[in-house]
């Protein structure tokens, strides 16, 4: 037991090292440093990388490069602006169903980057305090990505769950509703928590935040649709699975892999973007959606690999299973700690399921309740290194969003889901 403390402390302070030093690619780079340790001085077998988590990611950023570089992302973004502007007043509640909805289609949170100056603005124009509608905005979007096809961290997390019989439609049915409904409670109660403190004009600092109306051609409309319809058909096809093609293999009747049609329809929107719409490869990669995928691939990658090569391997695996394996068999709840202690650490979503949910299978948890628990993967706003909650901060004119504003909404709206995640269960 002792040696596997020291394995993970390593692994923990390596990744933690790197991620102060050069933040979420730092992180990636570091945890491969952590590997050769593992590898070469712990003698711990290899384990195989996380290949295809990586080429998810790099599928999905691709195509969202390809969408920005078309100007779809920037038409994307107007939409939303004009709903959010539409509904000033009920901003609290609005905003984060806005952020959602659009990260959801998209299945990137850079959407909700943009979108907050307007939140923030909008707000303070209306005389409502910003706090609400950037605390609620900004969990939304996190907890989007895990409830929509085209994210990379949804891709993957079906994709483990799909060999004990968990399709996208048990996991989508189960996600999606609980985490909209724990949105638009925390949303509510972040609302009437607002109201009852007076706005104050005198304390707004100057805005340097500018709301300019922007014209959007053709191909920036027509390339969201692509996207979008891209996104539909991987839903269709992982809700209706029959409709897929099947093949005879051996004399066995097989089907398309759920991670492989997410790589296929990504890939084909970008192609229809570079056919079609005459998008540049060049602006592709140079776009800022591929190299943030890029760089995620690479933390993928490096904290996948070295966390499975520690707890795949056959000696850990006998620890585990003689001690934490009990106490997760007698006290499951114990998962959501240490799924939430990872996730604060390393932030990235797919990272932290490439650790965590492995060995939880591996140790005979029902995959059911990682589905009740998979928004822990989001327990990222402990520490204050997430752009969008940055962000947040610096955009409040009244002075109120703070880094720990986070804290204590975080910790409510993901206990809103399990709790009403582990309530649709009784009903699937």
């Amino acid at each position: 037991m002792f040696l596997l403390l020291l394995e993970i402390s390593i692994m923990v302070v390596t990744i933690i090292y790197g991620l102060a030093k050069g933040g979420a690619l730092g992180s990636g780079v570091s945890a491969i440093v952590a590997l050769f340790i593992m590898l070469f001085i712990f003698k711990l077998p290899p384990s195989a990388p996380p290949v295809t988590a990586v080429l998810i990611i790099i599928s999905i950023g691709i195509a969202s490069g390809a969408l920005q570089a078309s100007g779809g992302m920037d038409y994307m973004i107007s939409v939303a602006t004009k709903i959010i502007q539409k509904f000033p007043k009920a901003i609290t509640l609005v905003a984060p169903l806005v952020c959602f909805i659009f990260v959801f289609g998209m299945g990137t949170a850079m959407i909700s980057l943009s979108l907050e100056p307007i939140i923030a603005e909008t707000a303070i124009n209306s005389k409502v305090n910003p706090k609400g509608a950037l605390i609620s905005s900004v969990l939304a979007s996190n907890m989007a990505l895990l409830c929509s096809p085209a994210s990379s961290s949804t891709a993957f997390v079906i994709m483990l769950l799909i060999p004990f019989n968990i399709s996208m439609a048990t996991y989508l049915a189960i996600v999606l509703p609980a985490t909209i409904a724990s949105i638009v409670i925390l949303s509510l109660i972040l609302t009437i928590l607002n109201k009852r403190v007076p706005f104050d004009e005198s304390t707004l600092a100057p805005s340097e935040v500018t709301c300019e109306e922007c014209t959007h051609t053709k191909t920036a409309k027509y390339s969201t649709f692509v996207f979008l319809g891209c996104v539909l058909c991987i839903i269709i096809f992982g809700l209706f699975p029959s409709l897929l093609p099947q093949y005879t293999v051996d004399g066995k009747s097989v089907k398309i892999a759920t991670a492989d049609l997410v790589q296929m329809f990504m890939y084909l929107s970008a192609a229809l973007n570079i056919i079609l719409f005459k998008v540049k490869s060049t602006k592709i990669m140079n776009s800022p959606a591929t190299s943030n995928a890029l760089g995620a691939a690479l933390v993928v990658l490096g904290l996948g690999w070295v966390g499975s090569t520690i707890f795949g391997s056959p000696g850990n695996q006998e620890t585990l299973t003689t001690t934490v394996g009990d106490i997760l068999t007698n006290y499951p709840f114990v998962l959501i700690l240490i799924c939430s202690f990872v996730a604060m650490i390393i932030g990235a979503q797919t990272a932290v399921a490439a650790i965590i949910f492995p060995l939880a299978l591996s140790l005979g948890i029902s995959p059911i309740f990682l589905v009740i628990i998979v928004q822990c993967l989001n327990f990222n706003f402990i520490i204050p290194a997430q752009p969008t909650l940055l962000l947040a901060c610096e955009l409040d004119r009244t002075g109120r969003t703070k880094t720990v504003s986070f804290i204590l909404p975080g910790i409510a709206i993901t206990a809103f889901s399990i709790i009403l995640s582990y309530g649709l269960t009784l009903f699937i």
